[in-house]
């Protein structure tokens, strides 16, 4: 489609902060990034333990909100276990 993605990127961080610690029951993505360690390439932001998962903070929260269009922009040994945990 072509649209243009531009959000405060201390929004971004915020957004992947509350995700991260929100149970899946609640819509969020404790589960799934249980086990890996997300870095923002973009930002200061490093969350959790394990294989890292590196990427623009945009794309860092579609990924843990299961939008699957944004793992191809992530990179680094844990996108496989986060890629299996994206609807």
């Amino acid at each position: 489609m072509g649209l243009a993605r531009s959000y405060p990127r201390e929004a971004l961080v915020r957004a992947l902060r509350l995700q991260v610690r929100t149970p899946a029951s609640f819509g969020g993505a404790r589960e799934a990034v249980a086990s890996v360690r997300l870095t923002a390439t973009d930002s200061d932001l490093s969350i959790g333990e394990g294989p890292e998962v590196a990427g623009p903070s945009l794309s860092l929260l579609l990924a843990v909100s299961g939008r699957r269009v944004a793992l191809d922009e992530l990179d680094g040994p844990g996108v496989g276990a986060l890629a299996g945990t994206a609807a």
